[in-house]
């Protein structure tokens, strides 16, 4: 089949998927509470469990009421806080022990730590800079001091950037996302698929980059004006056809509304631009408007909402000679629900609508409803008995897509209709505090009343990771 006719109208629902997919992974990425001081987590005991930690915490406590001069017996409460996010509970453990013995560098670069994570960089500056001027003063605390007190620079200055960037290599089962069987539906008759159109296994290597900035107007509203670039490539080993390569630019400023209403509400309208290359042609570039939303609904429970409209133009190419066909509009919906079990745990919940109109191709038109989940959780590095926890997060997502009318090129008396089960599991290993080495795994399951559409797709993907 050529591209132009099942081909063509196969891979525009995989890769507008894809880039769906991609920006609904963004949204539900949770980000656990600020991470624990690297030396108190060293020394964490084997409690690991929740009600372990709250366990420990309360003996903890205990302890420092019977022994509120003990050094040690405060250290131990200051590292049992520390982990069950209790900071300002630390934080007074620790100034505590300061007023006993003002020579504790290593109590001085704690507290820096814990008050750069509660956002009080001013307090968090002179505790660092005073490590700093301790004498015989260890590599690793002159080192870490030295970290932090860059980072409250880079915070304090109005305009900064930060990002990340991954590179690492995926395997398959189907990379061109082709049909599971060779007998589909032509012109509604049956017909047989070339071997090269089935689906195929493939290696490939994978590359993403984000870059964001924000500006702060330095107003009581928290306002700013952030942007973010993301760009994404994946490089196939044998099937070219299947590569993938994007650029996303959205910006806007960001503000607290409803002050003195509601507790905490955030806004962010913004502006957004892309384009998506497949085997290295252009396939569609795209532009449009949205509107963030974040609302703290309760201690621990957040939402955050997405809503947008993109036009998407398809221009032609030897590659897809009849492309312009897909031209339209998108319209998306997003929100999620994250719940903070405790520092250790969180789930979180997800719904999507998201409907596509052509210009002048109604078959193509369809609504896309779907809604899913996920369990965030981080341990006690089991290996290496690092500092530094790992974590884990499971997502499951089920979407269907609803076609306005059938397409008379695959059968003019059936009108498409299809489910998605995507099921991710991603561990996360860190190195140190910027770099990560990760390993994921998924399924993608298409069903359809189509043939054409039916796919499978199993993939595993490992990588490192590098904040900045």
């Amino acid at each position: 089949m050529g591209e132009g006719g099942v081909g063509q109208s196969a891979w525009c629902g995989p890769v507008r998927a894809f880039c769906g997919l991609m920006a609904r992974l963004t949204l539900v990425a949770y980000v656990f509470a600020s991470p624990l001081a690297k030396d108190a987590f060293a020394q964490q005991t084997s409690a690991s469990t929740p009600s372990d930690l709250d366990t420990a915490y309360e003996a903890a406590f205990q302890e420092m009421l019977k022994k509120p001069a003990d050094l040690d017996v405060l250290f131990a409460f200051a590292t049992a806080a520390t982990k069950t996010g209790d900071f300002e509970g630390a934080v007074s453990a620790l100034e505590r022990m300061i007023l006993i013995n003002p020579n504790l560098p290593r109590v001085r670069l704690e507290l820096g730590v814990l008050y750069f994570r509660l956002g009080s960089y001013q307090v968090a500056q002179t505790y660092l800079e005073g490590v700093l001027k301790s004498e015989s003063l260890p590599p690793d605390v002159r080192s870490k001091a030295e970290q932090f007190l860059a980072d409250i620079k880079a915070k304090q200055n109005p305009s900064h950037f930060a990002g990340e960037v991954f590179l690492g290599t995926r395997y398959q089962s189907n990379a061109n996302l082709g049909p599971a069987t060779s007998s589909v539906r032509l012109f509604g008759q049956p017909a047989n698929l070339n071997q090269a159109a089935l689906g195929t296994a493939d290696w490939g290597a994978v590359s993403s980059a984000q870059v964001r900035h924000r500006y702060d107007f330095g107003l009581q509203d928290n306002s700013a004006l952030e942007s973010q670039l993301t760009v994404y490539a994946n490089r196939q080993f044998s099937l070219q056809q299947a590569n993938v390569s994007l650029i996303d630019f959205t910006t806007g400023p960001r503000f607290q509304a409803f002050e003195g209403i509601f507790e905490d509400v955030i806004l962010k309208p913004f502006l957004a631009a892309g384009y998506i290359w497949v085997n290295d042609q252009p396939y569609y570039g795209s532009y449009g408007a949205g509107l963030e939303s974040g609302v703290l609904l309760a201690d621990g429970f957040r939402n955050i909402t997405i809503v947008s409209a993109r036009q998407l133009n398809y221009p032609n190419s030897s590659y897809l000679p009849t492309n312009s066909q897909f031209t339209g509009v998108q319209f998306n919906a997003v929100t999620t629900f994250q719940y903070e079990l405790n520092p250790l745990v969180a789930i979180y919940g997800f719904g999507n609508l998201q409907r596509y109109q052509t210009q002048q191709t109604v078959s193509q038109n369809y609504l896309l409803a779907g809604v899913g989940g996920g369990l965030a959780f981080r341990f006690i590095d089991p290996l290496f008995k690092s500092a530094l926890p790992w974590s884990v997060n499971l997502t499951v997502n089920k979407q269907w897509w609803n076609y306005d009318a059938a397409d008379p090129i695959i059968d003019p008396t059936v009108v498409r209709q299809q489910d998605d089960t995507i099921l991710n599991v991603v561990l996360s290993i860190p190195f140190d505090d910027r770099t990560t080495f990760s390993l994921s795994g998924g399924r993608f399951n298409r069903a359809s009343n189509l043939a054409n559409y039916e796919f499978s797709n199993n993939n595993v993907m490992f990588g490192i990771g590098w904040r900045f």
